[in-house]
């Protein structure tokens, strides 16, 4: 061709907002939704946005282009969520943030398009999107996105429409399908199923579960407004999650509701931190988006009221809901196996097989699945290169369904973080057919010496270093900025392989493979008795606890080490001022922390020398037998310095020596959850604590 030969290309046609009448009239005619590709230059692309589309006040347009007046970068999520729109604009060179793209899908109204601006896809693996520094930790370079390699080869297989700066001007039209208009049939059916089990001589907890999109916190509100006289609290993590359930009852109701009252008629909102403290008998709790909340949380919460509904999306930007079915399903059917399971199937805001859905569900693995591990098969550890992982569908799949099941705050942006941050290792255990389990490793420390004043004055946090900056501010000791560290972000084995020991095997692989490029391995997980049991069974020492509860779980942030050095004095300077300050604070600060927590970190602390007038005066207070009380600073004392002495006495023993003497906790307080209802009980149980207390320890000395 000669434009070809002499260096110049044909001008490009110049397509109309007309020209893509059929596209929207078969999106309204079909109730569905679509993504639309807009590829080329910035300023074209935002150039032909304005041209083919009118950014009226029916549309959100997420970009930081001067040239788009009306655009917004917004910080926070539940600044996109709860909003309708026929037209949702990202622009991709503003940065690819999986969690708000995710997000702004599900603000597209049925008959509406997502509009996406990128580079050309065949430029896609190459180019440099602005948002690559967010996920890698400072002192490594990103030098390439296997995220972004594996969304050029799935935009380019999909079946969508695009507008390329190089290509032109392509329609997805698939026909026009017979469909039904979206009613409230199902939810109304739900909702007569949830009402006779909510009435019945014995309720049952009622799990609801649905994909996005299906209505589920709909039919909770239509619940409270069909169930006039019963009070309904319900739950989430954010206020935002329940205002269409508002929305709802208001509408059968027939009230005002302007999006922001936390009552409204029989319906209260309380997130779930605060319901864990109040007295729930007699009133039904719906908890929404419950795969989100942790498994003992909800456990915890199914014990305080016998009308419970459990309601969660399956798949979604809220967190998978795989860890959620296989944990907290599995305890229902084991403590209530008459409870009540209800689905939703289909879509009220659009119809089934919606096309930006399914597209959406493959760029981010929502729909990911993790087959059932029917046996073992000779299990094989494997390092897994991030490369690898984006290439192979299968294998990332049960990767990051594997990740979802490890924790229960599971985002699309885990996603990217896992393709894209160079500073990861990952490792698996598998068969020959599948991963059994992964350990997700982010290597960390090394930090310049010019940082650290900064990072001791609170100036400067460079990210992606957690350990080495957390153990840093305990004591201000130097050498942990200096230090290399592999922190375990992750590690899950499959539910079904649980208590074989695979966990550790794994543990100890990574170990192995990293061995000789770091000094320490370390985590920071939610802490509980559990969890903390297999990092010290795995020779990590807790060195510290975070001050604050989460405020989803109510746990505190465990921080466990492992030293690779001979010279173990760092970590034990870290460990006894650790014992110091525990000591002090479960006086206090850690009252209300689970005993089985308290005795899971107290035991595995070194036993320590009991004076002889401390042994003398305990052998006194055991043959006195009376007015123990006046002197239960001799037992918490005795406790604190061998504190291995619970391994060996008795349940209700362990629990009145932590709750009662180390956590400072009132007799009342503890009267009911011990059965000590009367003084004499409480008297004849600290005289068997002091009894047990003497017994052993004549044993070790």
């Amino acid at each position: 061709m000669m434009w070809e030969a002499n260096g110049w290309s044909p001008p490009m046609p110049v397509y109309k907002a007309s020209e893509l009448k059929p596209l929207f009239s078969e999106l309204e005619n079909n109730q569905h939704r679509q993504l639309f590709l807009i590829c080329g230059a910035h300023d074209w692309a935002v150039e032909q946005l304005g041209r083919l589309f009118q950014l009226s006040e029916d549309s959100l347009v997420l970009s930081k282009h001067q040239g788009l007046s009306n655009a917004c970068w917004p910080e926070h999520l539940h600044q996109i969520l709860g909003q309708e729109f026929e037209l949702a604009v990202y622009d991709g060179y503003a940065g690819i943030n999986p969690n708000k793209l995710a997000a702004l899908s599900g603000t597209v109204k049925a008959g509406g398009l997502m509009v996406l601006l990128l580079p050309e896809l065949a430029e896609l693996a190459d180019w440099v999107d602005p948002s690559a520094a967010t996920w890698c930790s400072f002192g490594y370079t990103v030098t390439d996105s296997p995220f972004l390699k594996r969304w050029q080869n799935s935009l380019t297989h999909a079946d969508i429409s695009y507008w390329s700066q190089v290509n032109g001007l392509h329609l997805s039209l698939n026909g026009l399908i017979r469909h039904s208009p979206a009613t409230y049939t199902q939810q109304q059916e739900v909702v007569s199923s949830i009402g006779l089990s909510l009435v019945s001589s014995t309720p049952m907890p009622v799990l609801l579960s649905a994909d996005r999109g299906r209505g589920k916190s709909a039919a909770l509100g239509l619940l409270a407004a069909s169930m006039a006289h019963k009070q309904f609290i319900i739950c989430a993590l954010q206020y935002r999650a329940v205002k269409n359930s508002f929305k709802h009852l208001a509408q059968a109701l027939g009230l005002t509701y302007q999006g922001h009252e936390k009552q409204l008629a029989n319906l209260k909102f309380v997130p779930p931190d605060q319901l864990l403290s109040q007295d729930l008998e007699g009133q039904v709790l719906l908890i929404d988006e419950a795969a989100s909340i942790p498994v003992p949380i909800l456990i915890a919460l199914s014990r305080k009221t016998s009308q419970c509904v459990f309601s969660s999306t399956i798949i979604g930007y809220e967190g998978n809901g795989r860890g959620y079915t296989l944990r907290f399903q599995n305890y229902l059917k084991q403590q209530y196996p008459n409870h009540v399971s209800l689905i939703l199937q289909h879509p009220i805001r659009y119809q089934d097989n919606d096309p930006l859905e399914r597209v959406i569900n493959q760029l981010f693995a929502l729909d990911c699945r993790y087959p059932i591990v029917e046996h073992i098969d000779q299990p094989s550890f494997c390092q897994l290169d991030r490369t690898t992982l984006a290439d192979d569908e299968a294998l990332l799949q049960q990767a990051f369904a594997l990740l979802v099941l490890a924790h229960y705050q599971t985002t699309v942006n885990d996603l990217r973080q896992l393709l894209d941050s160079p500073s990861n290792v990952i490792f698996a255990i598998r068969n020959q057919k599948q991963l059994l389990g992964l350990c997700l490793v982010n290597l960390e420390g090394q930090l310049p010496d010019e940082l650290h004043r900064d990072i001791a004055a609170g100036v400067r946090r460079p990210q992606g270093h957690l350990l080495p900056q957390q153990l840093f501010s305990a004591q201000g000791d130097n050498h942990f900025l200096k230090a290399k560290f592999a922190r375990v972000v992750r590690i899950v084995i499959t539910p079904e392989l649980h208590q074989k020991g695979l966990g550790s095997d794994l543990l100890n692989y990574a170990e192995s493979q990293l061995s000789t490029r770091v000094d320490y391995f370390g985590s920071s997980f939610g802490a509980t008795a559990q969890l903390l049991n297999f990092w010290q069974k795995n020779s990590y020492q807790l060195v510290r606890l975070g001050f604050k509860q989460d405020k989803a779980s109510g746990e505190y942030a465990a921080m466990v080490v492992k030293s690779r050095q001979r010279n173990h004095t760092h970590i034990n300077d870290l460990s006894a001022h650790f014992r110091t300050n525990f000591s002090y604070q479960l006086l206090n600060h850690y009252q209300r922390l689970p005993w089985q927590l308290v005795k899971q970190i107290l035991t595995a602390m070194p036993n320590q020398p009991v004076p002889p007038s401390l042994q003398a005066q305990l052998k006194f207070l055991a043959t006195r037998g009376q007015m123990l009380e006046q002197d239960s600073a001799t037992i918490w004392h005795i406790l604190l310095l061998s504190p291995k002495l619970l391994l060996h006495i008795s349940d209700i023993s362990q629990q009145l020596g932590i709750r009662l003497l180390l956590q400072n906790n009132t007799k009342a307080w503890l009267a009911s959850d011990l059965n000590l209802t009367s003084r004499k009980q409480f008297d004849q149980a600290l005289n068997t604590l002091v009894h047990e207390l003497y017994g052993q320890l004549t044993k070790l000395h």
